[in-house]
C-alpha cells in the first residue's frame, strides 16, 4: 500500500554488516525522522542486537524485505555501505517510484590499493563492482568528504552525475557524558581494523621504538581484527602486552559502548594512514573529545585542525615527529577536548546532515548543469 499523504517513509538499509554502519544508520534515521518520515532498516542479520535500532525506527530482517516491499511503499531509501545484493533491492525500490541514495563510502580505484593483503584487494574488488552497479540504479550519490567527491569526478561520474556531499553523520552518544576528566585519558590509541592501509604495522614499530626510549604513556589496541599472527611472531611486542605497556582488545566486534570508552580513555587516536578515502575513526574520536594525530592524505586536511582537534606528521615512519605531536597534544589536551567537540557538532552531528538531507528531498539538487555538487562543506 502506499503511504498516505501525511506521512512519508524512508528506508535505510544495510546489507552487509559493518559494525561502524549501525551508528551512521541511526544518524540518518534521526535526521529523517526530524524531516517527517517514519523510518524502516532493512538490515543484515548481524546487525540484531548489536545496536538499538529499535529506538530510532523499525526493523525488517533482510529474509523479510522482499515481503515488506510487497505491502508497503516507500518515498525515500538511503544504502548505507557496499553490499552485492544493493542493486537488487535498490532497483526494486526504484521500480516501485523510490528516490533512492546511495552512500559510496570509497570511490578509488584498486591500484591506489595496492600492497594490501588479497583478503583487503578481494573485498574491495567486490565491494568497486557492487558500488557501479549501485550507480546505474540509484537516483543519486553521498559523498562523505570533498576528497570523495574529487574521486568520484575523476573514476565514477559517468555512471551517475547527481552526486552530493554528506558527511558521515553521528548522533552525539558523548552529549551526556562528561569528558573534562583528562586525567582518565591514558592511552595513545589505534582503533579500528588493523589494515595495511590504516599502516597497523608502522603503529606497531612506533610503540616498540617508543617504549624501548622508555616512552611516558601506555598504547592501546582495539581492533576486531585477529592480532594472534603478530603475537606468535613478535616476541618484544607480546612482552610489552604482558608488561602492561601496551593494551590489547582484538579478534571480536566491540559494542558500541564498549568503543566509545576507548575513545575516552585516549588521548590522542593514529590516523597516519597509508591510504584512505576517510576515516570513520575521525569523527568518533571528534565525538569523544579525543584528537587525533594524522597525515596529509585523503580527506584528513580538510577536517582535521592543528592545535584545535590534532596535527599532522609527515611519515608515520618519522618517530620522533611522530612523539612530539603526541606530546604537544597531551600536554594542552583540555584545549583539544574543547576543539574536538566542536568539530563534531559542525561537522558530524546528524543536524547538519539534516539540512543536506532537507535540499535532496525538496529536489534543490535535481536537474543541475553538471549534476556534481558539494553542500555542507
Amino acid at each position: 500500500m502506499a503511504s498516505s499523504s501525511s506521512t512519508r517513509t524512508a528506508v535505510i538499509a544495510s546489507l552487509h554488516f559493518a559494525p561502524i554502519f549501525a551508528s551512521h544508520m541511526i544518524a540518518y534515521a534521526r535526521a529523517l525522522h526530524e524531516l517527517g518520515f517514519d523510518v524502516v532498516f532493512i538490515l543484515h542479520p548481524r546487525y540484531i542486537g548489536f545496536a538499538d535500532f529499535e529506538t530510532a525506527g523499525k526493523v525488517v530482517r533482510l529474509s523479510q524485505a522482499r515481503q515488506w516491499l510487497v505491502t508497503n511503499h516507500a518515498d525515500f531509501a538511503i544504502f548505507a555501505n557496499a553490499a552485492i545484493l544493493n542493486p537488487a533491492l535498490a532497483a526494486r525500490l526504484r521500480f516501485t517510484g523510490t528516490d533512492v541514495r546511495y552512500v559510496f563510502h570509497e570511490p578509488d580505484t584498486i591500484r591506489n590499493h595496492i600492497g594490501e593483503s588479497t583478503k583487503d584487494l578481494a573485498k574491495f574488488a567486490v565491494a568497486s563492482m557492487a558500488s557501479i552497479l549501485m550507480l546505474f540504479v540509484c537516483t543519486g550519490v553521498f559523498l562523505p568528504s570533498r576528497q570523495a567527491l574529487e574521486l568520484y569526478t575523476r573514476h565514477f561520474a559517468h555512471y551517475n552525475r547527481n552526486a552530493v556531499v554528506l558527511h558521515l553523520l553521528f548522533e552525539d552518544e558523548a552529549a551526556d557524558s562528561d569528558l573534562s576528566r583528562i586525567e582518565e585519558r591514558r592511552f595513545f590509541s589505534f582503533l579500528g581494523y588493523a589494515s595495511n592501509a590504516h599502516d597497523f604495522d608502522a603503529f606497531v614499530e612506533f610503540v616498540k621504538s617508543s617504549i624501548r626510549a622508555n616512552c611516558e604513556f601506555p598504547f592501546l589496541i582495539a581492533t576486531r581484527s585477529s592480532l594472534d599472527c603478530l603475537m606468535d611472531r613478535d616476541g618484544e611486542f607480546r612482552e610489552y602486552v604482558a608488561q602492561g605497556k601496551v593494551h590489547v582488545r582484538h579478534g571480536e566486534v566491540l559494542p558500541v559502548a564498549d568503543m566509545d570508552r576507548c575513545y575516552r580513555q585516549s588521548f590522542c587516536v593514529w590516523n597516519v594512514y597509508r591510504c584512505s578515502t576517510q576515516s570513520g575513526v575521525l569523527p568518533r574520536s571528534f565525538m569523544n573529545g579525543t584528537p587525533v594525530l594524522a597525515n596529509h592524505i585523503g580527506s584528513f586536511p580538510e577536517f582535521v585542525q592543528p592545535g584545535v582537534n590534532g596535527e599532522f606528521v609527515g611519515s608515520a615512519l618519522d618517530h620522533q615527529a611522530i612523539l612530539d605531536a603526541a606530546m604537544r597534544i597531551r600536554d594542552n589536551l583540555a584545549t583539544y577536548v574543547a576543539g574536538c567537540r566542536d568539530s563534531f557538532k559542525g561537522l558530524f552531528h546528524y543536524n547538519v546532515g539534516k539540512d543536506i538531507l532537507a535540499e535532496v528531498l525538496r529536489g534543490r539538487h535535481r536537474g543541475a548543469e553538471f549534476g556534481l555538487h558539494e553542500s555542507g562543506v
